[in-house]
């Protein structure tokens, strides 16, 4: 096999927190076990983390950058010569949402017939805040310009390759994102004498975790005793305690916790909900159907995973609909895994069908 080198441009890396973090470092760590060379272009909003290090095997440079309301990434202006010199097969720039892939293409536009640029646009149906879609329309030709550039338009899903394909005029390669293998060490043990309902994640106000505060209330008057595990941290965490106080919903809350116990939590569930509707592609979800675990996934994008025996896809702002599904996952006790791909599947896909036909 060709070694390749290889620079992933993403506005988030580890230690932060986010599936889009999770996707670049699965990614690039299985690409240097594969036998390739790595590099990681990123950014970093708060100017706490070094400038380089080496992080499993994989090169990171880090830029500063301005992300009001965590969103936007613009990126200090260093990084366009930075990556205009850097010595690379692939360039492969992550998020069409961040300021960073257009500066990427900046950067790179003048060597296309020597570089292949690949993006991941992880592109969803609308902004998740109202500031979001109001931009979003003078910076759609910008956007639709980068895409239409790039060699390859890599998605993760094929409603989102649907979404591109209407957006952009693009025809995009589709490879969904994988698990990472400690995951099919676990196995769903659905706790007994209670119904435990979890969501993990960042708390943000678009991933709606208040409509499962409202659908446990609603279960609750129902006389159905229902406890809701919070993993994860964010700006709407106060808020969410708040309310559940309010109506009664007991809440286990728990920061974001070492690998091994998050998954441990997650297998040991009686369901997993995700109530937010903009997502390309959700990894604790494929993580839960690796696992066993029937999840709920909310309408448009969980039809990525409709079909699946052990998925209900429901309208995530309906707090009654996300309560029947809640209690219709109390009446099963025993489903099989979802068929979910490793990362090191995924990654001999992305060089096999995306990275090698764009370099030829």
């Amino acid at each position: 096999m060709e070694t390749l080198r290889i620079v992933q441009v993403s506005h988030a890396y580890p230690p932060y927190v986010g599936g889009l973090a999770h996707v670049v470092e699965n990614l690039s760590r299985h690409l240097v076990g594969q036998g390739h060379e790595v590099e990681v272009v990123t950014l970093d909003p708060y100017g706490r983390l070094d400038d380089a290090q080496d992080h499993g095997g994989v090169h990171v440079k880090r830029f500063h950058c301005l992300a009001p309301s965590n969103m936007y990434f613009a990126p200090s202006p260093k990084v366009i010569p930075y990556l205009r010199a850097v010595e690379a097969d692939v360039v492969h720039a992550h998020n069409i949402g961040a300021l960073l892939a257009p500066a990427c293409w900046l950067a790179v536009r003048s060597r296309l017939h020597e570089v292949a640029f690949i993006l991941s646009p992880h592109h969803h149906a609308a902004g998740s805040t109202w500031h979001a879609r109001m931009l979003w329309r003078p910076y759609r030709p910008t956007a639709g310009l980068v895409a239409r550039s790039a060699h390859t338009v890599h998605c993760v899903s094929e409603f989102e390759a649907r979404l591109v394909r209407d957006e952009f005029s693009v025809d995009p390669v589709v490879v969904p994102n994988g698990v990472s293998e400690d995951t099919f060490r676990h196995r769903w043990t659905p706790p007994e004498n209670q119904l435990v309902l979890t969501y993990a994640g960042r708390l943000e106000g678009y991933k709606r975790v208040h409509v499962l505060v409202e659908a446990a209330h609603i279960l609750k008057q129902r006389g159905i005793e229902v406890t809701l595990r919070v993993i994860g941290e964010g700006p709407e965490l106060s808020g969410i305690l708040a309310s559940s106080r309010r109506r009664g919903v007991e809440v286990e809350h728990h920061p974001f916790l070492p690998r091994s116990d998050y998954l441990c939590l997650l297998s040991r569930s009686s369901c997993l909900v995700n109530p937010s509707r903009y997502e390309a592609f959700s990894i604790v979800v494929a993580e839960a159907l690796a696992i066993g675990l029937p999840v709920i996934v909310s309408e448009p994008w969980g039809r990525t995973f409709e079909g699946l025996p052990n998925v209900q896809v429901v309208d995530g702002g309906s707090p009654s609909e996300v309560a029947e599904a809640v209690s219709k996952t109390a009446r099963i006790h025993s489903w099989g895994r979802s068929p979910v791909s490793s990362w090191s599947e995924v990654t001999e896909k992305i060089v096999r069908m995306v990275y090698q036909p764009s370099l030829n």
